[in-house]
């Protein structure tokens, strides 16, 4: 459950620097109610940025987890 619940917070905690990261870069505009187009797109873009480029670092750690087992594995086998 503890376990659970830290990776609740850590989510909201990336959720929110995500969120003012790219509304601090996007929204400019303070002066109407509404959102812009360009600052839309811009936010959109800035989400899937952020998204891909954390699978991306993902799949590196992923990778480079399985080649220290590898050579860990190795080493102790000899």
């Amino acid at each position: 459950m503890d376990s659970d619940l830290k990776t609740f917070r850590d989510f909201l905690m990336q959720y929110n620097l995500v969120t003012e990261a790219c509304f601090g870069a996007c929204v400019n505009d303070m002066t109407t109610r509404t959102v812009s187009e360009k600052e839309e797109k811009c936010s959109t873009n800035c989400l899937d940025k952020y998204l891909k480029m954390t699978q991306r670092l993902s799949l590196r750690f992923q990778e480079h987890q399985m080649m220290n087992a590898e050579a860990g594995g190795a080493s102790v086998g000899k």
